[in-house]
């Protein structure tokens, strides 16, 4: 496996890490209310989960070039006031070679900002998301966040009520140099309650539309999640398009094993 491809498959492990973290707003300060909400931080340190990710590659004219199988563990090392600590491991199959990635460290803060950037959070106030016809109350928050690498912007909508909780999500990079925008990820609720089997039994889960744009195409995945399961997503369906319009990747996700304990409430 060439360098490119273990990026590769860590970005999709660590972009399905992301999508899923739910931040609060700042006037939500009790650290209880935003770890008992969170797909990671209402776990006791040593849940896990564990999901093969199948990914194939298309070259221009449409044909079949690689098919690869990624098989990660992701470990919830440490949950504390900060945020979360996970540890990743997990191994590929590619080409009839099956290569280790490595274990990679990713710490994050409760509003999904990684440790080497400063976020600054505005309270943007109340607004509403439709959901299968039903409009849902939310709270709104803008977080920035600094690092050598860009700017990036995030509004989420957040219900303290209606599970998966972060009903929205709009996120904006921007370059350093310039500072013109230079990818834009949307995540969408499109619905609370599908009936998806998982792992030989039959769950309930919320059904979310993710959709990034940049200047090399764009991506489309279809994701469940089910806060039962530590880390949050069951399954995913993703494909990936390239400037020209022309599907260059397409990945399928899917749990094979998860072990979790809920931390009581209140937190202690």
């Amino acid at each position: 496996m060439t360098r490119l491809q273990r990026i590769r498959v860590a970005a999709v492990v660590g972009s399905l890490i992301l999508t899923m973290s739910h931040g609060m707003l700042s006037r939500a300060v009790e650290t209880s209310t935003i770890r008992k909400n969170h797909p990671w931080g209402r776990f006791r340190p040593g849940s896990w989960r564990r999901i093969r990710l199948v990914t194939e590659t298309f070259d221009e004219q449409g044909k079949l070039t690689a098919t690869s199988v990624a098989r990660t563990r992701t470990t919830l090392a440490t949950v504390d006031d900060a945020g979360i600590t996970l540890k990743i491991e997990g191994t590929v199959d590619l080409a009839g070679k099956q290569v280790e990635s490595g274990p990679q460290v990713l710490t994050q803060g409760w509003h999904g900002e990684s440790t080497d950037r400063t976020a600054t959070i505005t309270d943007l106030g109340d607004d509403t998301v439709t959901i299968s016809g039903n409009r849902i109350p939310c709270r709104v928050e803008q977080t920035e966040t600094q690092s050598p690498g860009g700017r990036i912007v995030t509004k989420t909508w957040y219900s303290d009520r209606v599970s998966p909780y972060v009903l929205r999500r709009e996120s904006t990079n921007y370059d350093p140099a310039s500072d013109e925008a230079v990818s834009q990820t949307k995540v969408e609720v499109v619905a609370l309650s599908r009936s998806l089997r998982v792992l030989r039994r039959h769950r309930q889960a919320a059904e979310l539309r993710v959709t990034n744009t940049h200047a090399g195409g764009m991506t489309r995945t279809t994701l469940w999640s089910s806060l039962e399961v530590p880390g949050g997503v069951v399954a995913h369906e993703s494909e990936e398009f390239d400037a020209e319009g022309r599907l260059a990747r397409r990945s399928k996700l899917d749990l094979v094993g998860y072990a979790g304990e809920f931390v009581p409430t209140p937190l202690r």
